[in-house]
């Protein structure tokens, strides 16, 4: 049985504190009033000890230092997130019955069978020990009004990821990945620089065709950060043959995963790997576990969800075909302009380029869709000079941001051919340049490596001069994109 610390109720003020001494018949009819009050208490008396006078089991204290509560946070200190924004409660089927601010809490052998209830139906082999114990008890009871809040956004971005989930055939369970990566929080940013809803960093991102620059990024766009998501995940599950495996990559990288596997003796499940993983990824697949079985058996845990201001079927995606600023959607058409940036945050600055190639797309709800499509030529006509500067500002920003991106001035061309077990991060150590660098150098559309890969690097010579071959092939890339 787990030690939890003794139960404090929530409740202002003392039920007796309300009971006039001098009128029997007002003290039996409080009583009454608090019985469901003091069963609930009698019950967590009878289910658990005390937890010991100060001290912690090892899991909950690292569950509660993981980068989790971190994300979990980030929806109460977030603007567009405070609690104005979402209606407290709303009425759930089969509703608990227990007082407003109680918090339920179980033995070892409830959590254990619901989680055993959970793996029967699952592809993902969901088990209950003392790691997914100190995850499930940030979730159920640390963070409850943030889990609230989780709750309310996954009406809006569920349908989303279920969607593109069946036309990948990826588990409909993974959605429950983004709740521990970002807390459904589309401009999560992590200490180490991963963004989004589904926290890709910078050159992971741009290998699944997520541009990232001043103006635009597309770690941020829901849609186009699911479809690499599911991609990526696809393409782990494709080379480890184990979901739970595929989870540890996409939060430590492939290599640190054979890494593992090796050490380990060959091991091909999670658990026996577990030892050799970095700390992190060590929490990352118990912390899935528990989010999985607090999404649900969240009634049982008396939390409600507090619904958002629309759900994902009340918006709609729309095609722009001219360049475009929020500010002109706001001022013809009424959008508001915390909507705008909720629902499109891919679009930093507030400008949606004129697309290159094929329209650029922007989410509105269903309100404005049709207003936008009636005067879609007067919104693009108002106020041109206000587009024509956003518009000559990003394409000063783009050229500057795509010589940097494509090679450094001083640099001078290598090849290095792939050791085992070398990752594009170690790698990019060695040579002094970004992950992104690498990508974009070898046009690599997959983060994994084999043995034997050969890779170009420019590496800055010892006199500091740029070599023919470097500027050779920045000419050529520049005359590419033009083309």
């Amino acid at each position: 049985m787990f030690r939890f610390r003794p139960f404090e109720p929530c409740i202002v003020g003392h039920p007796f504190d309300l009971i006039h001494p001098f009128k029997p018949g007002t003290l039996v009819k409080n009583i009454l009033q608090f019985r469901l009050f003091f069963l609930c208490v009698i019950l967590q008396v009878l289910l658990f000890r005390s937890e010991a006078s100060g001290a912690e089991p090892d899991s909950l204290a690292i569950a509660r230092s993981n980068r989790v509560s971190e994300m979990l946070d980030s929806l109460v200190n977030a603007t567009y997130f405070s609690d104005d924004r979402f209606t407290p409660e709303r009425p759930v089927r089969g509703e608990s019955g227990f007082p407003r601010e109680f918090i339920p809490q179980f033995s070892d052998s409830v959590y254990a069978s619901r989680i055993a209830k959970l793996a029967r139906n699952s592809e993902f082999n969901l088990v209950y020990n003392q790691h997914v114990k100190g995850y499930i008890r940030v979730y159920a009871v640390d963070k409850r009004k943030s889990v609230s809040k989780v709750l309310g956004l996954s009406s809006i971005y569920f349908p989303l990821f279920d969607e593109k989930f069946r036309e990948y055939d990826i588990p409909p369970e993974m959605k429950y990945l983004a709740i521990v990566e970002s807390a459904l929080n589309p401009t999560a940013v992590s200490r180490a620089g991963a963004r989004g809803l589904w926290q890709f960093m910078s050159g992971t991102g741009k290998m699944y065709g997520l541009q990232s620059s001043s103006f635009i990024e597309d770690r941020y766009d829901p849609t186009k950060a699911t479809i690499a998501a599911c991609a990526h995940l696809r393409d782990l599950h494709d080379m480890f043959g184990d979901w739970f495996l595929a989870l540890a990559a996409y939060n430590a990288g492939a290599g640190n995963v054979k890494r593992a596997i090796r050490k380990s003796g060959g091991a091909t499940d999670y658990w026996e790997i577990w030892p050799y993983l970095p700390q992190e990824t060590r929490g990352y697949v118990p912390a899935f576990i528990a989010v999985t079985y607090v999404m649900n058996y969240y009634r049982e845990h008396n939390i409600k969800p507090a619904e958002p201001g629309y759900l994902y079927s009340e918006t709609e995606r729309v095609p722009v075909r001219a360049a475009l600023t929020f500010d002109q959607l706001h001022e013809t058409i009424g959008v508001p302009m915390e909507d705008l940036r909720f629902l499109n945050p891919q679009y930093k600055a507030g400008l949606i380029p004129a697309p290159e190639s094929e329209p650029r797309m922007i989410r509105l709800t269903r309100q404005y869709v049709q207003r936008f499509r009636d005067r879609e030529q007067d919104i693009y006509a108002y106020r041109p000079e206000m587009v024509a500067e956003k518009e000559c500002l990003y394409a000063m920003v783009r050229d500057v941001e795509r010589q940097d991106q494509v090679i450094g001035t001083k640099r001078g061309r290598k090849v290095h051919v792939v050791k085992r077990g070398e990752t594009l991060s170690r790698i990019s150590r060695k040579y002094g340049c970004s992950v992104s660098e690498l990508i974009d150098w070898n046009n690599l559309k997959r983060s994994t490596l084999t043995p034997g890969q050969k890779l170009v690097v420019f590496k800055a010579d010892a006199d500091g001069s740029s070599s023919k071959a470097s500027a050779k092939l920045k000419k050529k890339k520049k005359k590419k994109r033009r083309g």
